[in-house]
């Protein structure tokens, strides 16, 4: 992950430009808040390497280098190679403010490149079961990030009334948000599953802490995950993300760069084909399979990889990485691979099909480019629109 951190922060110019910079032209926004959190939200009631804060993790508060509390068991500049960070990055986890602000008469493109660059949590040490929709919920709502009179909470000030919200998740494995109900909704029943983390329990679907996220039937007694409605839920605005924007969801823009193939089933239009890529049936046991010039791929849930027994088979491989079949490569060293995203792509299709405001790509691309190019399109069609 670090690499694709690294590529992120390298190619978030293009989304910075489209906005703001001289690409943008007569449509350029007046000013930015941008923020970055970690997906580390702990591992409540068990102890486990490299999940530094087992209750909350970074606990989805922004620029979690200066306000979390796993990421201070490894700090960003410790692992990142030389080159990649600016001068202007002092090493010092109080640098900056919990996000950072453009203003098109007084702020530097550069500048806030260069700031982004310096607050993206890098590295690959956190912990590695991942909450990544859970880490913005809480980030967003829990916490509440609303700018309004009397608000004192750690992130308030950076949800603005009338402004666009755009929510980028860069990751290369599934969602992982477990069902921790002392952040139940209001009315809303709730069974915990926190005992996922527990490597002794039997009571989820494999003996793989890991694998758990991936062997499942959604919807099932080892399903541990929130349901996807309680993100996103046409039905209900007052719900998840859209209700950051009271009477106005169509503000909220949601993308991911994240674990799915670089060339997914597309429609005689052009435009993905979603029920192609994920499958129609709600268990996801007829999702897109194929080959690609790096290997094979699948975005099946459960698709255990034959050759592959502690894994679920890739949704991509590295750009241009090599493949031999006579020596299937298991590890991120051999061949970089990424597992299937399906919740995260099946929160983009919502936001696609309801408000035209959902964009995918995959993270195993060498450049990120185009995906921000996407997300920034989207942006600009709404803050325009107004």
């Amino acid at each position: 992950m670090r690499d694709n951190q690294i590529q992120l922060a390298r190619g978030i110019a293009v989304l910075f430009d489209a906005l703001v910079g001289t690409d943008a032209g007569a449509t350029a926004a007046h000013s930015l808040h941008v923020a970055a959190i970690s997906q580390d939200l702990g591992t409540p009631g068990s102890e486990l390497p490299s999940c530094a804060d087992s209750d909350v993790g970074d606990d989805g508060l922004l620029n979690p280098i200066r306000y979390g509390q796993a990421i201070r068991a490894h700090e960003p500049w410790t692992t990142v190679p030389a080159g990649v960070l600016p001068s202007r990055c002092r090493n010092d986890p109080v640098q900056y403010p919990s996000f950072l602000t453009f203003d098109a008469g007084s702020s530097s493109t550069t500048d806030l490149h260069e700031d982004f660059v310096c607050v993206v949590p890098f590295g690959g040490g956190g912990c590695g079961l991942e909450q990544q929709f859970e880490a913005a919920y809480r980030a967003l709502v829990v916490h509440d990030a609303h700018d309004r009179p009397g608000n004192d909470d750690p992130n308030a000030g950076f949800v603005r009334d009338g402004a666009v919200l755009a929510i980028l998740i860069l990751s290369d494995e599934e969602d992982g948000s477990v069902r921790d109900c002392r952040h139940a909704e209001p009315g809303v029943a709730c069974i915990d599953a926190t005992s996922v983390f527990d490597s002794t329990s039997a009571a989820w679907a494999s003996i793989d802490l890991n694998l758990r996220d991936y062997v499942y039937t959604p919807g099932s007694a080892q399903d541990p995950t929130w349901p996807l409605d309680r993100y996103v839920d046409p039905t209900n605005l007052r719900r998840g993300f859209p209700s950051l924007k009271p009477g106005a969801p169509e503000l909220v823009i949601f993308a991911g760069i994240v674990g799915m193939p670089m060339f997914p089933p597309r429609t005689r239009s052009g435009g993905l084909d979603w029920d192609a890529l994920l499958g129609t049936s709600p268990d996801g046991r007829d999702g897109f399979v194929g080959d690609s010039a790096e290997g094979p791929v699948s975005m099946r849930q459960a698709n255990m990889d034959p050759n592959c027994i502690t894994r679920v088979m890739p949704s991509c491989r590295r750009e241009g990485s090599t493949y031999d079949p006579a020596m299937p490569p298991c590890n991120t060293t051999s061949q970089y691979f990424a597992w299937p995203s399906r919740r995260i792509v099946q929160v983009a299709r919502t936001f696609e099909e309801t408000w035209g405001n959902g964009t995918v790509s995959s993270i195993c691309r060498n450049d990120y480019g185009d995906a921000l190019a996407a997300l920034a399109r989207r942006i600009t069609a709404r803050f325009c629109a107004r």
